[in-house]
């Protein structure tokens, strides 16, 4: 399908033109993500056709021709500037040479811990961390939209026993995602195996957030985009959770639409964020209880899974009259080119769009194994998660 996809937001308004994006750091800042080696340089791999008109530090495995076609047969034109590195020491090396050149990174999460000079980077690395830390929700969240909070300290968490369900969280300004660093504790059991999780990762933890338990129907990560002078709310993403807090994909259901109310809510929040100096891409988790309350559960100031879900969604539905997509990730064998191969027809017709191609014959670790993340189209919620196992059967069967 040749008709090209258009983002809610363009890369113009949401980065300067001497913006580099620079997603490779380290295990340390990565520590409450559960990462492993490998996902350091996959995360690099993020965010093609979003930047064009701008420079982008990718790992090879997640660049080059090969990759950037099957973005281009989905419609989504490529127009940046790629440097690929193979190892860690070279991605630095690169940005050593862009911040020289008098350009300014940004990444989803701090780089490597004093490599790289502030001046050199569009986010603070105190300011990025300040953000994101969860015990200060409560500083760019109006009070009315925060859940009851305590903040423990590991003595007080050792002697606290709960008389209700409540969830424990990491506390501190590690980065977290995925729901890796928190536990729901629905009975006495699950907060005694929670509270000896937090005991063991007390260096990464130093206070532990108790958290009241909300009866949620829906949860979405609500996009912002923080501009210069104003902040956008691009919709939000409904969150798939293959059990409590763990989240596993991303669900756009026009029968679960984000309120109005939650944007703006977004706009609020996003505001507080660009008043303190912030810049770029945000997610909020916003739930919807029981009773018709929205909640803010957490505060991700940087590039989500969901962003370019988000950001490609309406233009996306706008061509192939489908109003449902369902986020899609496969890890797939063989070679590289039969893989472009099946995925010629889903491309072909919009079925199919590519977030996240990363070619495993590029990288030692992937053992030959290729990462497809994308999302997919259908008639409705159901129609989309039956494309997605489809999908699924043409990758891997």
């Amino acid at each position: 399908m040749s008709k090209e996809l258009q983002p809610a937001v363009s890369t113009e308004l949401l980065y300067p033109e001497d913006a580099v994006y620079m997603a490779r750091t380290d295990l340390i800042q990565t520590r409450m993500l559960g990462y492993k080696t490998l996902n350091l340089d996959t995360v690099t791999s993020f965010f093609v056709g979003l930047l064009n008109g701008r420079c982008a530090i990718r790992h090879e495995a997640g660049a080059g021709r090969e990759v950037f076609e099957i973005f281009e047969r989905a419609g989504i034109r490529v127009e940046e500037e790629t440097w690929t590195y193979r190892s860690g020491e070279e991605a630095e090396d690169l940005a050593d040479k862009m911040v020289a050149q008098g350009k300014r990174l940004f990444s989803p999460y701090p780089l490597r811990a004093g490599r790289l000079a502030d001046s050199g980077q569009i986010v603070p690395p105190a300011l990025h961390r300040a953000l994101n830390a969860k015990a200060r929700l409560d500083t760019l969240v109006p009070p009315v939209y925060l859940p009851q909070r305590r903040i423990l300290t590991h003595e007080e968490l050792a002697s606290f026993e709960p008389t209700e369900p409540v969830f424990l969280k990491a506390g501190g300004d590690a980065a977290t995602g995925w729901g890796y660093a928190v536990r729901p504790c629905p009975d006495k059991a699950a907060f005694d195996k929670a509270r000896y999780w937090f005991i063991e990762h007390r260096e990464d933890v130093p206070v532990v957030l108790l958290e009241e338990w909300i009866d949620i129907s829906t949860c979405w990560c609500a996009g912002a985009a923080v501009l210069a002078d104003k902040t956008i709310c691009f919709g939000g993403a409904e969150q798939v959770f293959a059990s409590t807090a763990r989240q596993s994909g991303s669900m756009m259901d026009p029968e679960k639409g984000f309120p109005a109310e939650g944007h703006a809510l977004v706009v609020t929040i996003g505001e507080a964020a660009r008043r303190s100096g912030y810049r770029g891409l945000a997610g909020f988790d916003i739930g919807l209880s029981r009773d018709g309350r929205l909640f803010v559960f957490d505060l991700n100031f940087r590039i989500n899974s969901s962003s370019t879900q988000l950001l490609f969604h309406a233009s996306s539905v706008a061509r192939t009259g489908l109003p449902a997509t369902c986020s899609f990730q496969s890890s797939v064998g063989g070679s590289f080119a039969a893989l472009a191969e099946r995925l010629a027809a889903p491309l072909s017709d919009g079925s199919f769009v590519p977030v996240r191609m990363f070619n495993g014959e590029k990288h030692p670790l992937s053992k030959g194994t290729h990462i497809v993340t994308g999302f997919v189209h259908g008639r409705d919620r159901l129609n989309a998660i039956n494309a997605a196992k489809d999908l699924h059967e043409r990758l891997e069967g």
